[in-house]
């Protein structure tokens, strides 16, 4: 098996080639079940997406039969790299309840190069982790676990970082992604192909708020599923149409 660090960039590659390589339109079926535990708090939000990929412009139906409204991609695109760079936004308060994933720019590897023309051996390192295989890892499922580093700790004011990469290997995409983080942060993202896409089936998000000085505390997760993907030539909301390219000058 290649080393942790090697896997790690396989991964890395083939899910932003994955991402690069969209549908152009994507529908789906999502339910996510909010829950706040010590405010007992429980909702659960079923809605119908469709959406355009190239900007993540989509129309959200609250079934069985309820609003109807334009915006991101609910509650996250399901071709979302969850080894990009990104910004999570969730407003659980609000009444329409809307959060999603702003993605900034998928994470790729270049081959590396040898410094001199006599050398037969290339020593490969991650920059921003340490990564190393775990005790489950098998020949089709590998295991990595991954300790950020100073390079990227330092100064950095993010709330969480990579700490497991589930991938299979023989197509070197990432099965499940999660972050941890500071104040019981935890975010997985788990993966399934369809159709030669390579799509979000679940996501669940945890994180702990607290009060002034710290006193006072509210623990709050979103768990969603993901399913019923179809993927239109075109989409049947005029809305989501394609935008036109600017005329030349």
């Amino acid at each position: 098996m290649v080393p942790a660090d090697v896997l790690f960039r396989l991964a890395a590659n083939a899910a932003a080639a994955q991402y690069e390589a969209a549908p152009p339109y994507l529908v789906y079926h999502t339910i996510t079940v909010i829950d706040v535990p010590s405010l007992k708090r429980h909702r659960v939000v079923e809605r119908s997406v469709e959406t355009r990929t190239r900007d993540d412009f989509a129309v959200l139906q609250d079934l069985p039969k309820g609003q109807r409204q334009y915006g991101k991609s609910f509650p996250l695109i399901p071709t979302f790299d969850a080894l990009s760079y990104f910004r999570l936004e969730f407003n659980g308060v609000k009444r329409d309840l809307l959060s999603h994933v702003t993605m900034f720019a998928p994470i790729t590897f270049g081959t590396p190069q040898p410094l001199s023309a006599n050398a037969s051996v290339i020593a490969t390192t991650l920059r921003n982790y340490y990564a190393q295989y775990a005790p489950d890892t098998t020949a089709g499922r590998a295991h990595l676990v991954m300790d950020a580093l100073p390079a990227l700790t330092t100064g950095n004011n993010s709330d969480f970082y990579i700490h497991d990469v589930y991938v299979d290997t023989t197509s070197d995409l990432p099965i499940r992604v999660t972050y941890l983080g500071k104040d019981d942060t935890e975010f997985t993202v788990d993966y399934i192909v369809v159709q030669n896409h390579w799509l979000v089936r679940h996501a669940f998000y945890g994180h702990t708020m607290y009060g002034p000085l710290r006193i006072g505390r509210v623990h709050f997760t979103a768990d969603s599923t993901f399913d019923g993907f179809a993927f239109p030539a075109l989409p049947s909301d005029p809305k989501l149409a394609p935008v036109p390219l600017p005329t030349p000058s």
